[in-house]
């Protein structure tokens, strides 16, 4: 009797081992931690590095930029003598040359669809934004191929996608504003070839599923002159479009708009170079999230590393119980088994 009482529990020991094992696996996840920005440049980043920065965006009436990296100087504790900096800026940034340079910028970049600047930039995305960049963009990637010309995929695609997108964002009252703003954002990069050729590979595969180019142009072609053309371009794109493979490509929009709102258009457009990946990109997010505006001066001074991540075991009470079980139920086996085996 006692042996079989014995036997009955060595099973039961045998059981709870291995559930506790299997509740070890599972709690033994690791989580991405991104490596501290504010150590790294102080590590890396030295005060005569911080000075040039500054004096060299002063010298380029920058003066946004001179201000964020006064900023990041002062919240890193680096010795440089804001208030000199900060009167130099304030003679040479005067509201005048403000407001007539954003003009002349904003309407160069809603009609040209490019610009380096924050304004032009603005107009751009704007010009996005009530569909005329896109039919724009889309009428010049055709009239390229009628004339025998390569054709921009990455541009077409984008632009495809804007179109569908601006139909989604009035039918659903704004809800995909924040992905078209993305899809904008990430054609104006392209132009402005701020986008790293292996990134730009991943945009293409998944924009080409969303807008069949084939199909725009044979529509197209049935438009004999270019005001029906022009007129086309829309309801053409509209059929091009396939919306039920646009959501892996809105998701990156979606994250890329998220960089914008947590910093700037410029500073997006700018952050977007060091983007190879997509995991690249999320991790880009959480650092805007983090540092806001001062992001851009931050990955200047540091680098591409600023994207890099260390893998840290997720602590938790559920992980330490299950190791303890684990223990307690393996040593209650073998106890049980040699006492069996003295029987």
């Amino acid at each position: 009797m006692r042996k079989k009482l014995k036997t009955v529990l060595l099973l039961f020991s045998l059981i709870a081992f291995v559930v506790s094992f299997l509740q070890v696996v599972q709690h033994w996840d690791y989580q991405e931690v991104l490596v501290d920005l504010d150590k790294q440049l102080r590590q890396n980043v030295s005060e005569k590095d911080i000075t040039n920065a500054i004096e060299s965006a002063i010298n380029e009436k920058a003066f946004d930029d001179a201000r964020m990296y006064l900023e990041i100087a002062e919240s890193n504790q680096y010795g440089i003598d804001r208030n000199y900096y900060s009167q130099q800026i304030t003679k040479l940034d005067t509201q005048f040359v403000r407001i007539s340079n954003n003009a002349s910028q904003f309407m160069s970049g809603f009609f040209n669809g490019k610009s380096t600047h924050a304004a032009g930039i603005a107009g751009a995305v704007t010009a996005d934004f009530t569909v005329v960049g896109d039919v724009r963009d889309l009428h010049k990637e055709y009239k390229k191929q009628q004339q025998g010309e390569e054709v921009n995929e990455l541009i077409v695609a984008l632009s495809g996608v804007g179109v569908g997108l601006t139909a989604l964002t009035v039918g659903s009252f704004g809800s995909a504003a924040p992905a078209k703003s993305g899809v904008s954002l990430i054609k104006l990069a392209s132009k402005t070839r701020r986008l790293n050729a292996r990134f730009q590979k991943q945009l293409l595969k998944l924009g080409k599923r969303v807008f069949d180019w084939d199909l725009f142009t044979r529509m197209l072609k049935q438009s004999p002159t270019f005001t029906k053309t022009i007129k086309q371009i829309p309801r053409a794109a509209k059929k091009a479009y396939h919306p039920k493979a646009v959501e892996p490509l809105k998701t990156i929009a979606r994250q890329v708009n998220s960089v914008r709102k947590s910093s700037s258009i410029p500073d997006t457009l700018r952050l977007l170079k060091y983007v190879e990946t997509t995991d690249d990109l999320r991790h880009l997010e959480k650092i805007t999230l983090k540092h806001g505006s001062k992001t851009k001066g931050m990955m200047k001074l540091v680098g591409k590393g600023a994207l890099r991540t260390v893998r840290v075991l997720r602590k938790s009470a559920e992980l330490l119980l299950s190791l303890i079980s684990s223990v307690f139920s393996a040593m209650l086996s073998f106890f049980l088994m040699f006492a069996r085996r003295a029987l």
